[in-house]
């Protein structure tokens, strides 16, 4: 059989690697075709970029997003829409300290959620990483998730109901096995 397309997808192919790579980011991204992608390489083209793209929201977005906010609280201030506290240094004696933010954009996509949840659960347990930070790669502010499960866990009381155990279990049981493959393969002494 003769080749269908005269070789065009080949070239396809070859220029969209090339557009990617001038961009930075992997050719999986830029072409949105991950059939000849294992998990594992996903994950690492995924990360690649998205390191990228922080590199880039951090020195672009939340430069421009800080001057903003600063730009409004300096006229809030003016206006005496806000009251500020008291403070050793007023406004324009520390106006950055007085504007400084973290910034919280999209979230990272998730190739494999489960995986990235243990991934997250493991850098906290291990003190490697906080609540704060798992939740920013997420897109999410943690104060605004504890503050919500609060609100939950007070309504499921509230409403005589139990926590949900199964939760846990389920995660515990998802961690067992993915575990177990690799103390299959593992060899042992005998």
């Amino acid at each position: 059989a003769q080749d269908s397309d005269n070789g065009f997808s080949a070239l396809e192919q070859a220029l969209l690697r090339y557009i990617a790579a001038g961009l930075g980011v992997s050719y999986e991204q830029l072409s949105r075709d991950y059939s000849k992608v294992s998990y594992s390489s996903a994950r690492a083209s995924a990360n690649e970029s998205w390191r990228y793209f922080m590199g880039r929201r951090k020195f672009i977005a939340s430069r421009l997003a800080t001057q903003m906010f600063s730009c409004w609280l300096e006229e809030a201030l003016l206006r005496g829409i806000i009251r500020p506290p008291r403070a050793r240094f007023d406004f324009y004696q520390a106006r950055s300290a007085w504007s400084r933010a973290e910034w919280i954009g999209a979230g990272r996509m998730a190739i494999d959620g489960l995986k990235e949840v243990q991934e997250s659960v493991m850098r906290i347990e291990a003190g490697l990483s906080t609540y704060e930070k798992e939740l920013a790669l997420m897109g999410e502010d943690y104060q605004d998730i504890f503050r919500q499960q609060v609100r939950e866990s007070a309504e499921r009381e509230k409403a005589g109901l139990s926590r949900p155990v199964w939760i846990a279990q389920a995660y515990q049981q998802q961690i067992a096995e993915s575990r177990r493959p690799e103390e299959e393969t593992t060899p042992r002494e005998t």
